[in-house]
């Protein structure tokens, strides 16, 4: 027994010691993993769950308090050290990382960034680094490595005064109990906020972001087996020989001068739009706020309602090849990130895909879309009986001034309009080139339109996402984890040529009559086998804009937000 007490009480003194010894480590190691967390919760809840906040700031000392002990008894010095230096580095690059995702995103590192990163390439890459971090930011990284360096090293000097070892042989009971008894709170009256990952810490909330972007690139690989394996047309009355879909990129209705926006962005649209030629949807928005993410929903019979993954859906090239169309997939955007991406996966599927550009050719950043007008004759000069475009276009995508050519620079920092032209020169230049590049645009869409004049066809074009261009403070760009009102509005036209209206005066008819209703573009498959007379056992009636079956969702929700109730 004395033996067994002469061990607790060395065991308490070694403790102590520790605790007084690694005290600049554990305040680093807290307030590095707490940040975040409270960062969210105040973002998400407005400080009306400061409860919750204090609760697990409370646990979550006591956990970083055991884990420095833990390692501290680690009887190997430089592997106790090791296991320090790695603790402070890894907390430090993902507290760094974590920042930048707020400052940029105002979100914190999720699945979608994640899943962005692994699909990247060094094209994409370096466009990344310019728009968003540039040399400034590389300058801060380089600050932050060094002030990390500098820091580690005199951490075992700081010492919290009024933390002598006597007085830690008190206070370290009592924040063990504090900690216990904040941990049995959160279980009990806050368990909700631990199973939907608001309290996690950074290693934890990236690690498991990590294993879900995995998990999704491996439902890529899925696909490609999976989803053609079920495709049943239950009635095909389909007589228009060319559907055309133009997938654009980041754009934003608010920002067209189609839909009011001050700078006279889109002449030729307009132009249309004024001779009776369009059907210009008014309240028209995005399932998500990042391409993948949208591409899952936009073509498949996948949607916010769904019940099973999205790749167990039939998809909108399948469909069509059952329905006797011959595809094509057409792309001014990569052809694959690093382990490819959920076009691609489509692009496979269709009969014929051509791409401008491959990641493995090193070819130079800015091919402008018309680099698509060739490939789009190439196919038109051997048509089949029937046949199905998707155009993937760059479109708005950062960075903007890539997007466009200089014939297209029309707009400059003077000619922002009110309330945006009070922000800076840099801002100011920055909205300028993205309404060059819907200026352009303008012209690659009415472009395609026109190659289809003379032929019996219907045109929609439709952008993935939207896109923020310093709406709100500072961010510009979009990202899956923070969806907002910027991001998910966007345009959704349709141009029939006069062969098609003088055949299909009942469809044209029903488009027009429809521009004002509220509709979410998970749901256009619905609507595009309703135009074309196809059915399968998947399509419904209800969610079809142009069906006169079709019912309007009270609620349009995005990531858990209400758009409706939210953001209109």
């Amino acid at each position: 027994m004395p033996a067994l007490k002469r061990f607790l009480l060395r065991a308490w003194a070694r403790g102590t010691h520790i605790a007084e010894h690694e005290a600049g480590l554990l305040a680093v190691l807290y307030v590095l993993n707490l940040a975040p967390i409270a960062w969210l919760n105040i973002h998400m809840y407005k400080g009306e769950q400061l409860g919750v906040l204090a609760a697990d700031a409370v646990f979550l000392l006591g956990g970083v308090l055991l884990y420095i002990l833990v390692l501290g008894f680690i009887p190997v010095r430089r592997l106790r050290r090791f296991l320090f230096a790695a603790s402070f580095f890894l907390s430090l690059l993902l507290g760094g990382l974590e920042f930048f995702s707020i400052v940029q995103y105002s979100s914190l590192i999720g699945a979608g960034i994640v899943t962005a990163v692994l699909q990247t390439n060094p094209r994409e890459a370096g466009e990344f680094l310019r728009m968003y971090v540039g040399w400034q930011g590389v300058a801060a990284s380089i600050l932050l490595v060094a002030a990390g360096v500098f820091i580690y090293r005199h951490l075992g000097r700081c010492r919290i005064p009024f933390l002598s070892r006597h007085r830690l042989s008190h206070a370290l009971p009592f924040v063990f109990l504090a900690s216990l008894l904040a941990g049995t709170i959160l279980l009990s009256e806050y368990y909700s906020f631990i199973i939907n990952d608001s309290l996690d810490v950074p290693v934890v909330r990236v690690s498991r972001a990590a294993t879900t972007s995995v998990e999704n690139i491996q439902a890529f690989e899925k696909l490609k087996n999976e989803a053609a394996s079920n495709v049943e047309i239950t009635e095909n009355r389909s007589d228009t020989p060319y559907v055309v879909f133009i997938l654009g990129e980041s754009t934003n209705r608010a920002r067209m001068h189609l839909y009011g926006y001050p700078l006279e962005n889109t002449p030729n649209l307009d132009e249309l739009a004024a001779k009776g030629e369009l059907a210009v949807f008014r309240d028209t928005i995005s399932p998500e706020a990042a391409t993948v993410a949208v591409l899952r929903k936009l073509l498949t019979f996948a949607d916010m309602d769904s019940s099973k993954s999205w790749y167990e859906y039939n998809n909108m090239i399948d469909v069509m090849k059952a329905a006797g169309y011959r595809t094509y997939w057409l792309s001014n955007q990569e052809s694959s990130g690093i382990w490819g991406n959920v076009a691609q996966l489509f692009a496979g599927r269709s009969h014929y895909s051509r791409f401008t550009r491959l990641r493995e050719s090193h070819e130079d950043n800015g091919i402008y879309d018309e680099a698509l007008f060739p490939l789009v004759d190439e196919v038109l000069a051997q048509p089949a009986a029937k046949n199905f475009y998707v155009i993937h276009l760059m479109g708005g995508h950062g960075l903007y001034y890539m997007r466009f050519p200089y014939l297209f620079s029309k707009f400059t920092a003077d000619d922002v309009p009110p309330p945006q032209d009070t922000l800076s020169l840099e801002k100011r230049t920055e909205i300028a080139q993205y309404e060059n590049a819907l200026f352009y645009n303008d012209f690659v869409v009415t472009s395609l339109m026109g190659k289809f004049a003379d032929k019996d066809a219907l045109v929609v074009y439709i952008p993935d996402h939207g896109e923020a261009v310093y709406d709100h403070g500072s961010f510009s760009g979009h990202v899956e984890e923070h969806p907002t009102k910027e991001t998910l509005e966007v345009p959704m036209i349709f141009w029939a040529s006069p062969a098609y209206r003088a055949h299909h005066p009942e469809k044209w008819q029903a488009l027009q009559a429809a521009v004002n209703r509220p509709y979410m573009t998970d749901d256009f498959i619905h609507t595009l086998l309703d135009l074309l007379d196809i059915r399968t056992p998947e399509y419904d009636a209800k969610k079809s804009v142009i069906n006169p079956a079709f019912v309007p969702r009270p609620h349009r929700m995005v990531q858990g937000h209400d758009y409706d109730t939210e953001m209109k």
